[in-house]
């Protein structure tokens, strides 16, 4: 899963006492679990089971829950941090189309999420990636659309594979390139479990800049995310500025389980 985590503050029109102490004392909610799983149930049958062809090559369809560490900061009129909560959720979908769907939920107002598409040769195209953050009372979301040729991930795992894709927004356009590291040995539900390690670096350009690197490990066979590590730092130009945002997180999957 490609997770963007690139903030833009956009056009903000601020002023006043009140309004200044509203922003500098402002809350972060954390995503619920049970409001992941009810969003899963309301997508209906159609999203929550997988046609045959991709039964044992992607992650069953639910509501994955993760030990989380980390922190989102924005610096729009002061410094304002948003920490993470200890469990956050990867949702994954099916479409009719037999395309994926794959969100993590943070915050009520912060989320990531790809759509992405298999390829006849094996393979998956990433179609679209979006995001959502709220920093200083302005709610920031973005879908990217991405490039016939964009990756999401290669059809084999083997070490040295590469993949790149490219998504943009007007005004901003990101740049991605993965590669597989190999096989690592991890600690899941108790037991040592196999899983391949990607990294994937990020450059962002054009109203917003910035780069950012993740680290991902997953089952090499259903591609289920078992850990993961993000590191990501953009500044967007403003009516108030350039406003810079930083993000840290890291994930550990609880359960091989999906919830539903």
């Amino acid at each position: 899963m490609r997770l963007l985590a690139v903030f833009g503050v956009g056009a903000l029109a601020l002023g006043g006492y009140a309004v200044y102490r509203t922003l500098v004392h402002e809350s972060s909610t954390p995503a619920s679990v049970a409001d992941a799983i009810d969003r899963f149930r309301s997508q209906g049958g159609t999203e929550s089971e997988l046609p045959a062809t991709l039964r044992g090559r992607v992650p069953a369809p639910g509501v994955y829950v993760y030990a989380a560490r980390g922190f989102e900061e924005s610096h729009a009129l002061g410094a304002r941090r948003h920490a993470y909560p200890p469990h956050t959720t990867i949702t994954v979908a099916a479409t009719p189309a037999s395309c994926l769907r794959i969100r993590w939920d943070v915050l009520a107002t912060r989320w990531d999420a790809v759509l992405t598409c298999p390829r006849a040769s094996g393979g998956w195209r990433l179609v679209t990636q979006s995001e959502s953050h709220e920093f200083a009372g302005h709610l920031d979301r973005r879908t990217y659309g991405c490039t016939r040729g964009s990756t999401y991930l290669p059809a084999r795992l083997a070490a040295g594979a590469t993949w790149t894709s490219r998504c943009a927004i007007e005004r901003t356009t990101t740049a991605d390139r993965g590669v597989v590291l190999g096989s690592r040995t991890l600690r899941l539900d108790g037991r040592s479990v196999q899983t391949v390690l990607l990294r994937t670096t990020t450059r962002v350009s054009g109203e917003t800049t910035g780069a950012g690197t993740t680290f991902t490990w997953v089952l090499p066979r259903t591609r289920l995310i078992v850990r993961r590590a993000i590191a990501n730092a953009s500044r967007t130009e403003t009516i108030i500025g350039s406003v810079p945002y930083q993000e840290r997180a890291t994930l550990a999957l609880t359960s091989p389980q999906p919830r539903r």
